[in-house]
C-alpha cells in the first residue's frame, strides 16, 4: 500500500509505502468457472504481462507517459513489459502476470484506512497477490502540494530580487528555480513510479523496504523536482531478484 502521510511540517512531505492483506477481487464469484484457458506465458524470458485497466480514463499522452516511465523501470532490470489495454483474462494469473487497475476515487472505499492513500498491492492468506491498484484523485492531491511548494519558492525568489538580497539558501532545495518545468508531466509521473512501486511487491512477494530507490518508504516533494531517475529506480539486489525470478539481462546504460 502507498500512501502520502501528512506533512511533519508545512514543509515536508513524506510518501511512505508497506503492503497491506485486503480481500480486494477483481474477478466475481463465477470467475473460476469462466476462466479461460490461455497458455501461461514462458517463464524465463523477461516478459511481464501487464493488464491494463484504467477505470480514470486517462488521456492518452498521459497514458503513454505513464507507460514509458514505468517500462524504463524494468527494463533497467533486463524485463520487457507487454501491455495488455483494456482488457484481463479470467482466470488465475501466471507468475509473469499483474493487473494494474487506475481508479478515480481516493481509496477510502476500498478498506478502512488512512484516506491519503495512493496505491495498494493486496496479498491474500497464502502471501500472493496479482493486483496493483493505484487511486489517481491522491496522485492529483500530491501534484498539488508540489505546486505550492514551486509558489512559494517562486515567490520568495521573487521577493528576494524586489528588496535586492540574496535568496535563502533553503529555497533552493526546497523547490528549484526550474520548479515549474517538471509539474505538467508531474501527475502520470506519480502515477507510475507508485504503480511501479507496487508492481515489484506484486512480483517478488516483497513485504519490506529498501533503504533507497524506488523501494524506499519515504520520498520528499523535493525529490520530484530534479532529474535523478536513480531516485525512483530499482536497486542491484532487486534487480537481481526480479532476474532470478523472471529472466532476463540487466541494461547497461
Amino acid at each position: 500500500m502507498a500512501f502520502f502521510q501528512p506533512p511533519k511540517s508545512p514543509r515536508t512531505l513524506l510518501l511512505t509505502t508497506a503492503l497491506v492483506c485486503a480481500p480486494t477481487l477483481l474477478l466475481g464469484p463465477d470467475a473460476v468457472a469462466a476462466q479461460d484457458q490461455t497458455a501461461a506465458p514462458p517463464l524465463g524470458d523477461g516478459k511481464v504481462v501487464v493488464y491494463f485497466l484504467d477505470h480514470q480514463f486517462l488521456p492518452t499522452e498521459e497514458v503513454d507517459l505513464l507507460r514509458t516511465e514505468v517500462s524504463a523501470i524494468f527494463e533497467e532490470a533486463g524485463l520487457t513489459l507487454e501491455w495488455v489495454i483494456a482488457d484481463s483474462p479470467r482466470r488465475d494469473l501466471h507468475p509473469n502476470e499483474l493487473r494494474l487497475i487506475i481508479l478515480p476515487s481516493d481509496g477510502t472505499r476500498w478498506f478502512h484506512g488512512p484516506s491519503n492513500v495512493i496505491g495498494i498491492a493486496p496479498h491474500d492468506d497464502a502471501g500472493t497477490g496479482k493486483n496493483c491498484f493505484v487511486f489517481y484523485r491522491q496522485a492529483i492531491w500530491f501534484r498539488q502540494q508540489a505546486v505550492f511548494r514551486c509558489r512559494e519558492a517562486i515567490q520568495a525568489r521573487t521577493e528576494a530580487q524586489i528588496r535586492g538580497v540574496e535568496v535563502n539558501p533553503f529555497i533552493e532545495s526546497y523547490a528549484p528555480a526550474n520548479c515549474g518545468d517538471y509539474l505538467p508531466a508531474l501527475t502520470a509521473l506519480i502515477v507510475a513510479r507508485a504503480a511501479a512501486h507496487e508492481m515489484v511487491h506484486i512480483l517478488l512477494n516483497k513485504l519490506d523496504h529498501s533503504g533507497g530507490g524506488l523501494m524506499r518508504n519515504s520520498f520528499d516533494i523535493g525529490d520530484w523536482f530534479t532529474q535523478d531517475n536513480s531516485l525512483f529506480r530499482l536497486d542491484a539486489n532487486e534487480i537481481q531478484q526480479l532476474q532470478e525470478r523472471l529472466g532476463g539481462a540487466p541494461n547497461e546504460r
